[in-house]
């Protein structure tokens, strides 16, 4: 798909519930870190987050 060729892409996982350190196991990845409340969510990366181009 040459129309992307120039886009660069984050990953991201979201969750409900964490399981021990799971977040910040996948922030440590580079992935964004979403939490899921009720009917909404939010990013919870540390301030200093720096997510890693896929």
């Amino acid at each position: 798909m040459p129309e992307y060729k120039d886009k660069v892409i984050f990953g991201g996982v979201a969750f409900i519930t964490a399981d021990g350190t799971s977040e910040r196991m996948a922030e440590k990845q580079g992935y964004f870190v979403i939490k899921a409340t009720g009917s909404s969510s939010s990013i919870v990366n540390k301030p200093d987050f720096k997510p890693k181009a896929f």
